[in-house]
């Protein structure tokens, strides 16, 4: 990549001095404290480039320094808020060396300056954990799996190696967190599902203390903090009480309001209060997860916000069919729960459309806009949809099995018999490969019909006697097989 150098302002008197100090290597809060208390004096003169080397020199002494990680990557806001492209030769040079800590230093610089690239983030995570920064590493990996989650196109490689360095951290919770996030991705891979449950173990063991039994500090070291003992367990609680939610909650509005802005800490709110889902705790949720996409632009947060519509809308739905069941003769419940289904659909329909828009080149995306057109009855534009989505191994069956419906509904029946061809030759389940000849038979009749083609009426009756002898009552078998039985004896379609 290339570094767009530019010119740093005079330096500060007593600036060299401290400089060479840092050169020197070394462990010293002290020194690093002088290092600081001269980068705020600069910081506040406007020389932000020559403040995030006085930053990173300090950090350098104390490299486990909380104040110096934050209080850098606080200037190095300020530096582009000032439109600046690229840093100077010599803060690029203070970095340069081999040492770990220069590693360190130069992975904190690189991300500063590409705050939102997840991959950057990573490298600092890992940079951080290599000099074993515990502290650092948890709130750089908090960052850093935030970031990644938050990309267009969520990265499997990252979120594993997330993964991996919490697991060195010995933070088995977050590792399983980071790796479950990384199945999602690809629920086909075995290694890392048997990976995700060690890790689930881990964290098992971990949180009992039973892995560090006998050893000093080890079982009772875990109950000396009541307060956090209590927290892990509140939030490891399948089912929580409404007390242990109501401190999950606490603690995520407290974390909140000391770090105004900070996504992961809004999303973890969200979540509770979803969790939660008393009274207005979802109108809540919605409206934090909106602020954080206005804040930072993640389409992520928006359809985090767009699910929880979703789901109020589809319990409406839910309701109304409970009320049809204890009054199945009224009307007006009948007529309540088809609005309600059409408004639900109607919803759903306007979710995805955004959803593509943000991520156009997500094919499952288009997979689900596509079955809403669908179910709407809107032909033209499933088809479109779902003649993308086909392009995806994992969609292809379920895509070329509503798009072959969709072509039937329009008339296309030559087309609609060649999808369902395709999808036949997939692997599937035994009740999807019979509903997709089903479909195949009522495509080759509707041909038939309107073709006179008597071969394409033989192989419609080929498919209803194997359906048949399969299971003679699904659906309306019997009916369609007596209907190509009386048009082949009257000498075929005409």
């Amino acid at each position: 990549m290339a570094i767009f150098f530019g010119k740093k302002k005079d330096e500060e008197p007593g600036a060299a001095a401290l400089s060479a100090k840092a050169d020197a290597g070394g462990s010293s809060p002290e020194k690093a404290r002088k290092f600081f208390d001269h980068a705020r004096t600069v910081q506040e003169t406007a020389q932000y480039e020559y403040a995030m080397k006085l930053w990173l020199d300090g950090l350098r002494h104390d490299a486990s320094s909380m104040d110096g990680l934050q209080s850098f990557f606080g200037c190095t806001a300020q530096f582009l808020a000032e439109g600046k492209k690229g840093p100077g030769k010599d803060l690029m040079a203070s970095v340069s060396g081999k040492t770990d800590v220069d590693k360190y230093l130069r992975s904190l610089l690189e991300w500063g300056l590409r705050p939102t690239e997840a991959a950057r983030a990573v490298d600092a995570f890992k940079a951080a954990t290599d000099l074993k920064l515990k502290d650092p590493a948890v709130w750089i990996g908090e960052r850093a799996f935030g970031f990644t989650m938050k990309e267009k196109k969520v990265r499997k490689d990252l979120l594993l190696k997330i993964a991996d360095l919490y697991a060195k951290l010995e933070l088995p919770e977050r590792a399983v967190n980071a790796a479950e996030a990384a199945l999602k991705l690809d629920p086909s891979d075995g290694e890392l599902a048997a990976y995700v449950r060690n890790l689930a173990a881990s964290a098992t063991m971990n949180r009992g203390g039973y892995d560090k039994a006998g050893q000093e500090g080890g079982f009772r070291q875990n109950v000396r903090d009541v307060e956090k003992q209590r927290q892990l367990e509140d939030s490891d609680k399948i089912v929580k009480t409404e007390d242990a939610m109501d401190r999950l909650i606490a603690v995520a509005e407290e974390q909140v309001r000391s770090r105004p802005g900070d996504l992961p800490s809004m999303e973890q709110l969200a979540r509770r209060l979803l969790e939660r889902g008393r009274g207005p705790d979802e109108h809540r949720a919605h409206d934090i997860l909106m602020s954080a996409f206005q804040t930072s632009g993640a389409f992520r947060f928006r359809e985090m916000a767009g699910d929880v519509r979703i789901r109020q809308s589809a319990r409406k739905v839910r309701e109304l069919q409970q009320m049809l069941e204890k009054s199945p003769g009224s009307e007006m419940i009948q007529n309540m729960l088809r609005q309600q289904q059409e408004d639900h659909l109607r919803l759903e329909l306007e979710e995805f459309k955004e959803r593509v828009a943000a991520y156009p080149t997500d094919l499952g995306k288009k997979f689900e806009l596509g079955r809403r057109f669908f179910q709407l009855g809107n032909n033209d534009e499933a088809i479109a949809l779902f003649q993308h989505s086909q392009q995806d191994a994992k969609l292809r069956v379920n895509s070329q099995a509503l798009l072959g419906q969709a072509f039937h509904r329009i008339g296309y029946y030559d087309e609609a018999i060649q999808t369902f061809k395709a999808a036949l030759t997939g692997d599937m389940a035994p009740d999807f490969q019979l509903d997709l000849q089903y479909n195949l038979m009522l495509s080759l009749l509707e041909h038939a019909k309107h073709t006179k083609n008597t071969e394409a009426l033989r192989e419609a009756d080929r498919l209803a006697s194997s359906i048949a002898m399969k299971q003679f009552n699904y659906r309306e078998i019997r009916a369609r097989r007596d209907e190509i039985k009386s048009l082949l004896a009257a000498g075929g379609p005409g």
